[in-house]
């Protein structure tokens, strides 16, 4: 019989019956059978029992659980974890060597593999660069540093609050939105108490730290002028919010006003006393300060064209002087002074039987100054930049979210200061300002010039009160509003002033000779008329989201004196282009002027946005316009009845005060709005004889504006409540047996088409958008994840078809945290981003 050749099986059956006797020659024996079969698992096990070291035992059960995961090998080798494994001498021979460093790349599998785990690090790189540039995602590199100056502890600490408290809000707000292209914006607040001297001391601070790109400030017109020439040496832009006095932006090419200054304020005061007050004498009470003596000289030399300024009286000390000395003149009185000399004079003239219509320049043009005076607020116009009931919408919501973090409504100075913070920082990103330290004089060269090229409404800066652009002399241009008292806040009054801008030689001749135009030295004011505007809203129902388009029952009313015009408005965003106001329900005339009232029910249209979907608030609007009269003709501003009733009272019904407004099923009303607007065209649209043509045809608008938010929760218990189940279903595919991999693989693929057909139909009520909406992230977040667990069983039954039981046992003990991990990481996401 011929003689069996020997293999790893029968050398290992050898080496067991001499274990015992001569256990040397055993391990000889089982080093020549793992020479003949290095994967025969148990020359490995009977090897480790014959080895007298720990380190050469670890090694051989390593090896031999590598070849068979089994149970009591895994055990025997945890016994042994903490010793190091080292190789039996038996088997050097038949162990693989140390490899020495590659010198040449490997070509073929290897070079290949390489490729991918380099592009595997260049992709982990890619998501490391992301998740730090989203967890740092607001503003850093280079600052741009702004100074603030203002007289917090001087004679209107109130005011000085407000302008720092609007620089600051708007500084928060860029900054936590990432900043200016990328650059945080950096305050450094400082306080001259409205002192020059003080002011002179902080400006050399600001000229000796160099890090200013630009200054906000200063508060009052002394104070500028004392900063103004040390500004100018250093080459430093300044932007003051507050000091009106002409001198400040005539002496210095480097200072700019984000108001309007003495000259304009005293234009429109001149043609406001002369034509809608018909006054032909006028007194002027000044405070004997840089501010009042501004103030009152660019007064009397607009006035001098219509009447006579009859007396001139500075206050040097006690206003009631001033007091004894123009109540029995009998004309009325323009006030040039500061807040609390204002009060004074108010009170002591209408306390000593003074009837005339007294006048005040935009220093008392403020909510405080009106509350302090009590019940003497009888005809009172006041000159301001920021009137409550006319504000834009922007501006309206900047107003609303002021007095939500300060517990007050803003005063002017809040607004003025946000706009010369805002057009500075509109410099530097339009001119492209690359904020070197190195480069800080050119830098604020190019932001002087880039202040000073916003020179007409083609080039103006759309800022919180109106387009702001400057005179050749750096002020602000803009139009000077008028309010009054109606016993309870102050209003735009009756009729307003605006700048005419002729259309050509022959209109403007013509508009001067029949009175609808005024000349008031090289400036041309024309009459517009105010209409309070109020609108109630009845029901909002039948959102199409689709279309955009919406039903909207309310009643509106208008109130005004002069002309019908008034009246005569088409409803811009209406889905009939020709809807009328037809026949008012109520329509009287008399000596206060006209009041209609008209009910309207009809369909309109806006256009939505839906990134945030399902999360997405949408605005309603209602938007009203004349057809025929300009904004240079005809305003309109909300009723100071509307400005009465508390928020919530916007969303009841109209018809039924025990409804309200919302009839849409699932979807919130959050708030209803009501604010004015001017549109138009920077074209003349070929009309060179409209007026104002030289910079365009602008309109005035007034919106009714209802927020509406989805009902979050049913919507997503009733559309997500499948995705959930395919969630659960996919998550089990990770406990199938590794050598089953056909059931998961088939799982995974059916969890992906169900969730496309899913969102289809989730998204299939919106139009058709070009971008992608917050839900749909969510399921493209899913199908990845359920093509990452088709790549998880492939992988697996992979591993278990090559025997390598522990690495198949490391993948699924990972995809079974990482598939949870992964969900909250989602979860926390939308959390973050949408709750």
């Amino acid at each position: 019989m011929p003689e069996k050749p020997d293999t790893a099986v029968t050398l290992t059956h050898r080496a067991i019956g001499l274990r015992t006797t001569d256990p040397e020659a055993a391990r000889e024996l089982l080093g020549v059978a793992l020479a003949d079969d290095t994967g025969y698992e148990p020359a490995w096990r009977w090897l480790a029992e014959l080895v007298t070291d720990d380190a050469e035992r670890r090694f051989c059960l390593d090896r031999a659980f590598a070849i068979k995961a089994d149970p009591e090998t895994d055990r025997a080798r945890r016994a042994l974890r903490r010793v190091a494994p080292r190789v039996p001498r038996e088997v050097r021979d038949v162990v693989e060597p140390p490899r020495p460093e590659p010198v040449v790349p490997v070509a073929g599998r290897r070079k290949r593999s390489g490729k991918l785990v380099a592009l595997g690090a260049v992709v982990l790189l890619a998501l490391a660069a992301v998740g730090v540039w989203t967890a740092t995602s607001r503003a850093g590199g280079e600052p741009v540093r702004v100074a603030v100056v203002a007289g917090l502890t001087g004679r209107d600490p109130a005011a000085a609050a407000d302008v720092e408290r609007g620089v600051r809000m708007r500084v928060d707000d860029l900054n936590a939105a990432g900043g200016v292209d990328g650059h945080p914006v950096e305050l450094r607040v400082y306080d001259d108490a409205d002192q020059p001297e003080r002011a002179t001391a902080i400006a050399e601070e600001i000229v000796r730290d160099g890090k200013a790109l630009y200054v906000i400030g200063h508060g009052v017109t002394a104070t500028s002028l004392a900063a103004a020439p040390i500004y100018r040496a250093a080459g430093i832009p300044a932007v003051t919010p507050s000091a009106s006095g002409s001198a400040v932006t005539d002496s210095s090419d480097w200072y700019f006003r984000s108001m309007f200054g003495d000259r304009t304020q005293a234009d429109f005061l001149a043609v406001y006393a002369s034509d809608v007050l018909k006054a032909k004498k006028v007194a002027v009470v000044y405070d004997d300060t840089a501010s009042g003596r501004s103030a009152q000289a660019a007064f009397a030399d607009s006035y001098r064209g219509f009447g006579e300024v009859v007396a001139a009286l500075p206050v040097t000390g006690d206003p009631r002087a001033a007091v004894d000395r123009v109540k029995d003149l009998g004309a009325p009185v323009l006030l040039a002074t500061e807040e609390r000399n204002g009060v004074a004079l108010v009170k002591g003239l209408r306390g000593a039987g003074f009837e005339a219509p007294i006048l005040g320049t935009a220093a008392l043009g403020t909510k405080s100054f009106h509350d302090a005076l009590g019940g003497a607020t009888r005809d009172l116009h006041l000159a301001t930049p920021m009137a409550q009931d006319s504000l834009s919408g922007p501006a309206l919501a900047w107003s609303e979210e002021f007095q939500r973090r300060f517990g007050e409504r803003p005063r002017w100075h809040a607004a003025t200061a946000r706009q010369a913070l805002n057009v500075g920082l509109h410099v530097v990103t339009k001119d492209r300002i690359g904020l070197d330290p190195a480069a800080i004089a050119a830098d604020r060269r190019r932001l002087r010039d880039g202040l000073a090229s916003l020179k007409d409404k083609k080039n103006a800066f759309p800022a919180l009160l109106g387009p702001l652009y400057f005179t050749a002399n750096g002020s602000a241009q803009m139009p000077v509003s008028f309010v009054t008292s109606d016993g309870v806040r102050l209003v735009s009054t009756p009729v307003q002033l605006t700048t005419h801008e002729p259309g050509s030689p022959q209109a403007l001749a013509a508009a001067l000779a029949d009175g609808s135009v005024i000349a008031v030295g090289d400036r041309y004011l024309t009459r517009r008329q105010v209409v309070a505007t109020g609108i109630n809203l009845n029901e909002v129902r039948d959102l199409d989201t689709r279309d955009g388009t919406y039903f909207v029952d309310f009643f509106l009313w208008l109130k005004y004196t002069g002309p019908h015009a008034a009246a005569d408005v088409q409803f811009v965003n209406a889905v009939k282009p020709d809807l009328k106001l037809g026949q008012p329900l109520r329509d009287v005339t008399g000596d206060d002027g006209t009041y209609r009232l008209y009910r309207v029910a009809d369909r309109f249209k806006s256009g939505f946005e839906f990134r945030s979907f399902p999360f997405d608030h949408q605005h309603l609007r209602v938007v009203l316009q004349n057809r025929t009269q300009t904004a240079d003709q005809v305003v309109y501003v909300t009723d100071k009845e509307v400005l009465d009733q508390p928020a919530e009272h916007h969303l009841r019904s109209g018809a039924d005060a025990e409804a309200t407004i919302n009839d849409i099923p699932n979807w919130l009303a959050t708030s209803a709005r009501f604010f004015q607007r001017t549109v138009g065209s920077s074209d003349a649209l070929g009309d060179g004889s409209a007026a104002g043509t030289a910079d365009g045809i602008y309109y005035s608008q007034y919106t009714g504006e209802v927020e509406i938010v989805r009902d979050t929760l049913p919507f997503l218990i009733k559309n997500l409540l499948p995705l959930v189940l395919l969630i659960c279903v996919t998550y089990l595919s990770l406990f199938f047996n590794a050598s089953d991999g056909a059931a998961p693989v088939s799982m995974g693929v059916t969890a992906i088409l169900s969730t496309a057909v899913l969102l289809n139909n989730v998204t299939s009520q919106l139009p058709s958008v070009s971008y992608t909406v917050a839900l749909e992230w969510g399921y493209y977040a899913f199908i990845l994840l359920a093509a990452g667990c088709v790549l998880v069983a492939m992988l697996r039954k992979r591993l278990a078809g090559l025997r390598r039981d522990a690495q198949e046992r490391r993948l699924s003990r990972a995809a079974r945290i990482g598939y949870p991990a992964y969900l909250v990481a989602v979860l926390a996401t939308y959390l973050v981003v949408f709750a």
